[in-house]
């Protein structure tokens, strides 16, 4: 039974994991500044 429950764990470990490391990238990418962005007000500005 302990192994059973130990299996679960680190399943729920990974998913975790997987899951933080999905948050965290949805954020940067989410809030980071466009590239496109940039190029379109320098030229815009010349």
């Amino acid at each position: 039974m302990a192994n059973v429950l130990g299996l679960i764990g680190i399943a729920l470990f990974i998913v975790a994991i997987i899951s933080l490391a999905a948050g965290v990238t949805w954020v940067v990418v989410r809030f980071s500044p466009n590239p496109n962005r940039k190029k379109q007000r320098a030229s815009a500005e010349s």
